[in-house]
């Protein structure tokens, strides 16, 4: 994973998450609604969004070590929603990647951690981002990419490079 990369990629995932409560789950596929913050409400008219493509678990606390994939729980679409619904109007404190893959962490307010796998050879693993508004003259988007890197979109102030 390219450092730049990921420092681009954590100060979008940042603005558009830290501060952040789940909303709702979008049943098309399984997708994570999240509200506006104090910080990006000003920028973005569209809906924030994460999107989840690969394995997850939920955590109580932040794990020591990150798992294996064959550790992760292999969910159903029903299992999943029930899990993600768990996470409803809990407040997102803090967002972390690992280091070596695009593995992402989502830190709330109860001490849970929400571990979405970021490791794929063939396709994206999670995306985070902003539907599009016909008022934003921008693009807001973090995709964890085949091959463990990142794609980034959006305001150069807040990517920051």
């Amino acid at each position: 994973m390219n450092p730049e990369d990921k420092k681009a990629a954590l100060n979008i995932l940042n603005f558009l998450c830290k501060g952040a409560t789940i909303e709702g789950l979008n049943f098309y596929g399984l997708k994570l609604l999240l509200s506006e913050t104090e910080t990006n409400s000003e920028k973005i008219n569209g809906q924030v969004y994460l999107n989840i493509e690969s394995d997850f678990c939920l955590y109580q606390s932040m794990p020591k070590e990150i798992p294996h994939q064959n550790e992760l729980p292999k969910l159903d679409l029903l299992e999943s929603a029930k899990l993600l619904c768990e996470l409803r109007l809990k407040k997102i404190t803090e967002v972390s990647l690992h280091d070596e893959r695009p593995h992402l962490f989502l830190t709330f307010d109860s001490g849970e951690v929400l571990f979405i796998w970021g490791h794929h050879q063939d396709y994206e693993s999670w995306q985070v981002g902003s539907t599009y508004d016909e008022l934003d003259e921008e693009t807001w988007l973090v995709v964890a990419c085949p091959g463990d890197e990142l794609a980034v979109w959006g305001a150069e102030d807040v990517i920051g490079l």
